[in-house]
C-alpha cells in the first residue's frame, strides 16, 4: 500500500493542483523499475506534492511514499540569505523520517536546478543518511545556463509517461549546475544515464555513491 509520510499542508494556496497541461514520454523513467519485482517493497521520496496519478501509479507496488514539498518552503525561497549550515539544518528538519528509513527511489524532478551551490551541498548532506548503496534518483537538469524551466509539477501516469501540471506557487530563480559541479556538490549520487531533450533540459538517472 502507499502511505504519505507526513500530513500535507492544507492551505489551498499552496497545495492547489492544476490541470494536466502536457505529457512527457520518458525513455529513462521505466529503467528505475526494470530490476524490481512487482511485489518488492519500495521506499520512495518525492520532492513535491502528492499528485493523484503518482499515488495511483505506485499503488501497484508494496510501497511507502514520502512526499516532501520543498518548493514553497521559506528557507528554500530565501536560500541566498542563509549559510550552508543553516540550510543543512533546515533540510534536516524536513527529513525527520523513522530511523530505519532508506530510500530506494528519489524523485527530484527539477528541484536541484533551483538550489544555489550552498543549498545544493546542504541538501546533499541532509539526504545522505537516508540513502543506501542501491538508491537511485530521477530528475531534470539543464544543459546550459540560458535554459528556462517551466513552472510545472510532475506526476507519474505510467512507466513511460509523466504528466505536467501548472504550478500555482511563484517560480524560484533557476540555479543551473554543470555535470562537473553536480558531481562535486551532489556527491551522494553519480550520473547513470542522461538524455538531452529538444528544449535543452537534461533528463537524468542517478545512482547512489554511498
Amino acid at each position: 500500500m502507499t502511505e504519505p509520510a507526513r500530513q500535507l499542508d492544507t492551505d489551498p494556496g499552496l497545495t492547489r493542483v492544476g490541470p494536466v497541461v502536457s505529457t512527457y514520454q520518458s525513455k529513462l523513467f521505466a529503467s528505475l523499475f526494470q530490476l524490481r519485482e512487482i511485489n518488492q517493497r519500495l521506499t520512495v521520496l518525492e520532492i513535491g506534492t502528492a499528485l493523484p496519478e503518482t499515488v495511483d501509479f505506485f499503488s501497484q507496488f508494496t510501497c511507502r511514499l514520502h512526499f516532501v514539498d520543498l518548493f514553497h518552503e521559506p528557507f528554500v525561497t530565501g536560500q541566498a540569505d542563509l549559510s550552508e549550515t543553516e540550510l543543512r539544518h533546515a533540510f534536516e528538519e524536513q527529513f525527520r523520517f523513522s530511523g530505519d528509513t532508506r530510500f530506494d527511489l528519489c524523485l527530484f524532478w527539477d528541484f536541484l536546478s533551483y538550489l544555489d551551490d550552498p543549498a545544493l551541498r546542504a541538501f546533499n548532506s541532509a539526504l545522505r543518511p537516508w540513502l543506501h548503496g542501491g538508491s537511485r534518483g530521477y530528475g531534470f537538469g539543464v544543459h546550459h545556463l540560458a535554459i528556462r524551466l517551466a513552472n510545472v509539477q510532475y506526476g507519474v501516469h505510467d512507466r513511460e509517461t509523466l504528466n505536467l501540471r501548472e504550478r500555482f506557487t511563484p517560480q524560484m530563480r533557476c540555479q543551473p549546475h554543470s555535470h562537473i559541479e553536480m558531481r562535486e556538490m551532489f556527491s551522494s549520487f553519480d550520473f547513470e544515464r542522461g538524455l538531452l531533450l529538444p528544449d535543452g533540459k537534461l533528463e537524468m538517472l542517478l545512482k547512489s555513491r554511498i
